[in-house]
């Protein structure tokens, strides 16, 4: 779910926008998606955050593989 604020005071929408529980808030605007930005559910919404470095660290597992030879 994604959630927008509307406002001209910016430092009350900073402060509204990190009291929700949304994956995506925006300001001013609503349901811009851009490749820097990550874009995802929180909770139960959604999993991961596609479109983003983080995408790669949810979709991935490191491993350790030790094979003795000899």
């Amino acid at each position: 779910l994604a959630s927008s604020v509307w406002t001209k005071d910016v430092s009350r929408a900073m402060t509204t926008a990190a009291r929700l529980q949304y994956g995506c808030t925006w300001i001013n605007t609503h349901f811009m998606l851009t490749n820097e930005m990550p874009h995802g559910g929180l909770k139960q919404s959604g999993y991961g955050k596609d479109m983003s470095l983080y995408a790669l660290e949810d979709y991935t597992a490191v491993r350790h593989v030790m094979v003795a030879h000899g």
